[in-house]
């Protein structure tokens, strides 16, 4: 490893980062007004109004046009598409329907052509689907009911072999007969619209015998059955011919247009559907434009605190002020006794531990590991370097220092001058025992003063560091 590397630990590198909570705080604050004002001034310009009649004072007249069938075919396609989401009719599987059939025959009567006129005018122009409408349980338009409830009349004569335009007028043919078709999405649907179908067609019949004393109608109906209906697929099939003409007509129309023609074709169509909410909710009032968008006051606290602690980190990682024990055991530096001494910011020994060291002793196991160390190396007398700045440092120094004096091992104290020449002090020196205040370049000093005494010929025991 190069001199000038510089080993990082995540501990203190988050360390650094709360360390400098105040400025991370600044940042995100400004940003988050930057950001805030930034929405504001867009939400203002997009909230400009421009009118359709500025825009249309811009294009020719062929090109108006244009916007207009443009509009023209989004119109048809809104139609087309809540047509399909409203109908049960389209909801439908072609293949398996739930069907019933009812048949109303009227009775023989001479005025059975002005009577089935009543019934049909009744049926086919609204009455029948209205009357229905007020007692069906859910809820379902007029035009959706007219889907799944089909009047069919008969066009088939019974007698061939007498003049059929005189049975017609006689009553006496299937003209007589007027059919209903009923349609459901399941089998309860079915019986439902059946039974309110046989229940107004016959309270209707008392209108009609009012005028036509000896008329009288008789009610034939099915079951609710399976089948299949051509005439479902049919027009699911001719809605997606349709719906994909007119996305390819859409789209090839859209593609053509210039700027200021979209722009007139999107002011055209949110008129329209400001409108049609205006219609349905009067009452309610549209958001004051041009307020502060919580969205960008996050967006700029997030990007604020993300590019601060970014610099954080860079500054960091070049400063050198990274250190902790195994990073001296771990290049071979010295034997590391341990640290002495407590963090002052509490709120970084709470969150991170002892920032800066593995883990914090107590000074009587420092010294014990001293103690045996030097037993262990027929070690009496140790040479101090005290390489410590701060006035904490120094007063946990003298600590360390009269401690291991009362333990039986004599202490000698060497403060290093200035200068490049100061370690040659040390060239007769053994048994040195470094202690080091944590801080700003720890690392590279270290290593820089284990090879200088190194070259010296000097025995370093190890090191005791000190916070």
């Amino acid at each position: 490893m190069e001199n000038d590397e510089v080993v990082i630990d995540l501990r203190v590198l988050m360390w650094e980062i709360l360390r400098k909570w105040h400025i991370i705080l600044v940042v995100c604050i400004i940003f988050a007004i930057a950001s805030a004002m930034f929405g504001i001034h867009r939400n203002k310009a997009q909230s400009v109004e421009v009118s359709p009649e500025n825009l249309y004072e811009q294009l020719k007249p062929a090109e108006i046009v244009k916007v207009n069938n443009l509009v023209s075919i989004q119109k048809r396609i809104d139609e087309k598409t809540e047509y399909e989401k409203n109908s049960i009719y389209m909801s439908l599987n072609a293949y398996d329907v739930d069907v019933a059939r009812t048949d109303f025959i009227l009775s023989d009567n001479p005025d059975n052509k002005y009577i089935r006129q009543m019934y049909t005018t009744y049926m086919f122009e609204g009455g029948l689907y209205n009357d229905i409408i007020k007692e069906y349980s859910d809820d379902i338009s007029l035009e959706n009911l007219s889907e799944l409830v089909k009047i069919t009349l008969s066009e088939r004569k019974v007698n061939v072999n007498e003049d059929s335009e005189e049975n017609y007028y006689k009553g006496n043919d299937l003209n007589r007969v007027i059919s209903v078709r009923i349609l459901g999405r399941d089998k309860k649907q079915c019986q439902e619209l059946q039974s309110l179908v046989i229940k107004n067609v016959k309270q209707y019949e008392k209108n009609v015998q009012s005028k036509y004393n000896n008329h009288s109608i008789k009610e034939v109906s099915s079951n609710v059955y399976k089948a299949v209906d051509t005439d479902i697929a049919s027009v699911k099939s001719t809605y997606d011919s349709q719906m994909y003409s007119l996305y390819n007509e859409y789209q090839s129309l859209y593609n053509a247009l210039s700027d200021i023609q979209i722009s007139l074709f999107d002011k055209l169509i949110n008129e329209e559907e400001d409108e049609d909410v205006t219609e349905e909710k009067p009452e309610a009032v549209q958001p004051a434009s041009g307020g502060i968008s919580l969205k960008y006051v996050i967006v700029g606290i997030l990007a604020g605190g993300f590019l601060s602690v970014v610099v954080v980190v860079l500054l960091t990682m070049f400063n050198g002020k990274i250190f902790v024990q195994r990073q001296i055991t771990d290049r071979g530096l010295a034997r590391v006794f341990g640290t002495f001494g407590k963090n002052k910011n509490n709120i970084a020994s709470v969150v991170l531990g002892d920032v800066g060291t593995d883990k914090t002793s107590q000074l009587d196991i420092i010294v014990a590991k001293v103690d045996v160390f030097c037993k262990k190396n027929d070690i009496t007398e140790l040479v101090i370097i005290d390489n410590c700045t701060t006035e904490t440092g120094k007063s946990r120094m003298k600590s360390v220092v009269d401690t291991i004096q009362k333990s039986g091992i004599d202490c000698k104290k060497v403060t290093l001058s200035e200068g490049d020449s100061k370690y040659t002090e040390l060239c007769d020196k053994n048994n040195i025992v470094v202690i080091e205040e944590l801080g700003k370049g720890t690392l590279k000093a270290l290593e820089y003063m284990f090879i200088q005494l190194k070259d010296l010929e000097s025995k370093v025991c190890g090191v005791i560091c000190v916070q």
